[in-house]
């Protein structure tokens, strides 16, 4: 019986004192906890020398974690460097803070072959590969030139960019053909679906195969989208059952309206837009302050890399701008919390917050907005304030959909908002939940890896026959070459 393996950068040991409130670790426990199988990756540890790292199996339920540290070099070259420095930059259209050095583009290979050798160790011929994120773009190609013909498939948590971003990033070439050794590629939205196309078409001279398929170098590609949902029944028992506890955020404040963001403290989530929003809106509006507060747990990520050690520091100062100069003798308008939160308790903070504002430049899909609503009480849900930059806002139409970059247009958002009839939440609310509802974490989960189990890896004159047959066969009318 076939197995599933998952490989991302970090891995949700089950022994850590907190989940990781949302993103890819939570989605990717989900997952394995309907599933089971194996989750690879890096346990967060580093180490001076390679002599040091070793491989440890935890057995966990359905679920077998095999991690290991890196060593500093990698973790400098592979992590801070070309992963944070090179392509998080520009697949979030800052080609303005792309750093690309070519010793760390080998250490990110190198890591990269690491694990594919890993996981050829243990992985039997049958079992289903699911590579997550752009730490590993080149995994798939370490996995065939260790003769490896199981079904690979890759998902982009984060934007797949257009093409001028990735001209501006010398070994685009070898990372497109590195991503085409998978048998699917899953992206978050249609429009990165079309981006990914458009690149490997123009910069490979793939040839298009049907609607959403390549071929390479005698290989098939399939590019699909999957935009990734949340676990709608477990929040809603999550906080079904703290219904009696309130939050720190009710608790201390139950007569005031109340706002949550929720980010890691990078410069896609458009943070300095919405403060500067937030202090317009109570510029224009002093009859609101002391009565409205914004409460951000802001995790700081990164901060071995200069440029994210800066934005932390400009980050704090802004807060101390804003609260400077409108603050009361008992009110702040920004309470920031830099602590990771549990889970459950982050669920309770959403269902508390009577507005959610999310300001993202760039995102890939960002779960805040669907946990957000996930968490809502039906006969009094919140009202959700989101980025038309999120991969959310091609589902969730119903929020209130912004420009964060307009701050006019934002501090309009937040007064409509803000006064927002029940009748008018509840319809909202309605209208995304059910969204959410019918295409959840386990239906992403589960139709990325029905696609997945579809696809093969062909021998030559297995690609010969099928590509001749999708090309010339009379019913496949929509396919064509470039």
């Amino acid at each position: 019986m076939s197995r599933l393996i998952i490989l991302s950068n970090r891995v949700s040991l089950p022994q850590s004192e907190k989940c990781v409130a949302g993103g890819l670790a939570v989605a990717m426990q989900d997952a394995l906890s309907k599933v089971g199988g194996i989750w690879v990756g890096w346990n967060g540890e580093k180490v001076e020398q390679q002599t040091n790292q070793r491989f440890d199996i935890l057995y966990k339920s359905k679920i077998t974690y095999i991690t290991c540290p890196l060593t500093q070099k990698q973790y400098q070259d592979y992590y801070c460097g070309f992963a944070n420095n090179s392509l998080w930059p520009m697949m979030h259209d800052r080609a303005d803070l792309i750093d690309y050095q070519y010793d760390e583009y080998q250490t990110y290979q190198q890591v990269n072959a690491l694990f594919a050798k890993k996981i050829s160790e243990f992985a039997a011929p049958d079992d289903l590969i699911w590579v997550q994120d752009y730490h590993f773009l080149s995994v798939a190609r370490h996995c065939r030139e260790l003769g490896m013909q199981n079904k690979i498939g890759f998902f982009l948590h984060i934007p797949f960019p257009a093409l001028e971003l990735w001209k501006k990033l010398p070994v685009a070439n070898t990372l497109l053909q590195d991503i085409c050794h998978y048998n699917l590629v899953g992206l978050q939205t249609q429009q990165d679906q079309k981006n990914c196309l458009q690149v490997c078409t123009q910069l490979l001279q793939a040839q298009k195969i049907q609607k959403n398929s390549l071929s390479l170098n005698q290989r098939l590609v399939s590019i699909q989208h999957y935009p990734i949902g949340v676990d709608v029944k477990g929040i809603q028992k999550s906080v079904a059952d703290l219904a009696n506890a309130r939050s720190e955020l009710q608790t201390k404040h139950l007569a005031m309206k109340t706002i949550i963001g929720v980010d890691r403290i990078d410069y896609s989530k458009g943070l300095f837009e919405r403060f500067n929003s937030f202090a317009h809106y109570l510029e224009q509006h002093p009859e609101r302050r002391g009565q409205i507060q914004h409460l951000q747990i802001a995790c700081p990520c990164r901060l071995d890399v200069a440029t994210y050690k800066r934005l932390f520091e400009r980050f704090k100062l802004k807060m101390d701008i804003i609260n400077n100069e409108f603050k009361r003798e008992d009110w702040y308008p920004i309470v920031c919390s830099y602590e990771s939160k549990a889970h459950n308790q982050l669920m309770q903070f959403y269902r508390d917050a009577d507005i959610c504002w999310i300001s993202s430049l760039k995102d890939g899909m960002n779960l805040v907005a669907k946990e957000y609503i996930a968490a809502q009480d039906p006969q009094n849900p919140g009202v959700l304030i989101l980025s038309k930059f999120a991969g959310a806002a091609e589902q969730m139409t119903d929020a209130l959909v912004v420009d964060p970059t307009d701050r006019e247009a934002m501090s309009t958002a937040l007064e409509t908002a803000l006064n927002m009839p029940l009748a008018e939440r509840k319809s909202r609310y309605q209208k995304l939940i059910h969204g959410l509802s019918i295409y959840d974490i386990n239906d992403w989960c589960q139709d990325f890896l029905n696609d997945l189990e579809c696809t093969q890896y062909l021998h030559n004159f297995e690609y010969e026959n099928i590509l001749s047959s999708v090309l010339f066969y009379p019913d496949a009318s929509s396919s064509y070459r470039i």
